[in-house]
């Protein structure tokens, strides 16, 4: 069995330790260690089998890094370069130059490292991918994301580097892992319209923001055959519009995202472990590739301002 070690017990870090108090009740994992060294957030992980201000000096088979992003980098290498496997929250690093150094120690030391983009583990999404790659939405046309939220900005959080990130790397998936042509970006740190556009003339445009009146995440893929409309906060379906009819369409799992990422995760470690192949959702490139958009966006909306 696994021992686990989850480093930050915020509000996403708890969400990370519920799934994995529900992964070793199915018997999939052993052991979970949290470590943070807040007195409060060590008080709150009460599904966890014991609680730690560090794990220096402990053995683990693999570490979730859910710690303020200004750390990840560095947390990242040091974990790899002690021999741990490691799955970090996003973003992988401040900048594409920090990415790539977390990236070259983990193949330096033939360590898995995970990145936490897990709405490609969204049922509904993989759903959409097949139905891509099949024809069945025709040529794509537009790519609509919305994650418009009522929680507060976290203090010194960026709406682009929180919840953008995630929609940037969903546009590029679903345009087949392709790179943007151009990045154009309107709002603040708070609210922010991002453009991005794709070979052959395609758009995405995304919406994300703080402190929003309701909640809205949705996805609306529009093809030359029909359009698709994605409600992520509902794991095992979609609705498919063609003909000017509206119709649900089914997902084969309802397996949440987080769950399905952590999955992943373990199933990577026992391949290791048993000196198989595994494989990084996503792969590093894409990796890369959403730390670098991500970065270019942030710089536009800057650059955009009026002086």
């Amino acid at each position: 069995m696994l021992k686990v070690a989850l480093i930050g017990c915020g509000r996403w870090g708890l969400n990370h330790l519920s799934v994995l108090s529900a992964m070793r009740d199915k018997g999939l994992i052993d052991h979970i260690t949290v470590a943070d060294p807040s007195n409060e957030a060590r008080s709150a992980a009460e599904l966890a089998d014991e609680t730690t201000v560090s794990i220096q000096g402990l053995q683990f088979d693999f570490v979730i890094l859910a710690t303020p992003s200004n750390m990840h980098s560095q947390q990242a290498r040091d974990l790899l370069s002690e021999g741990n496997h490691v799955l970090v929250e996003k973003p992988l690093g401040n900048c594409e130059t920090e990415a790539a150094n977390v990236i070259a120690t983990a193949r330096e030391h033939g360590r898995i490292l995970g990145v936490g983009l897990l709405l490609r583990f969204h049922p509904a999404i993989i759903m959409a991918n097949q139905m891509l790659n099949n024809g069945e939405l025709g040529r794509i046309e537009t790519l609509r994301f919305v994650r418009r939220t009522q929680r507060s900005a976290p203090p010194g959080g960026d709406v682009i580097e929180s919840l953008g990130v995630h929609a940037i790397d969903l546009m590029c998936h679903l345009m087949s892992e392709s790179e943007p042509n151009n990045v154009s970006v309107e709002g603040d740190n708070l609210d922010s319209r991002i453009a991005l556009e794709f070979p052959h003339g395609i758009e995405a445009i995304i919406d994300v923001a703080w402190g929003a009146s309701k909640e809205r995440r949705n996805i609306q893929i529009t093809g030359s055959s029909g359009s698709l409309r994605i409600d992520l906060g509902i794991h095992d379906r979609a609705f498919l519009i063609s003909d000017g009819k509206e119709k649900e369409i089914f997902c084969e799992s309802s397996c949440s995202p987080l769950e399905a990422e952590l999955m992943h995760m373990v199933r990577n470690v026992k391949r290791f472990n048993e000196n198989k192949s595994w494989t990084p959702v996503p792969d590093y490139g894409a990796a890369l590739r959403g730390v670098r958009w991500t970065e270019r966006a942030k710089q536009n909306r800057f650059l955009s301002r009026p002086h």
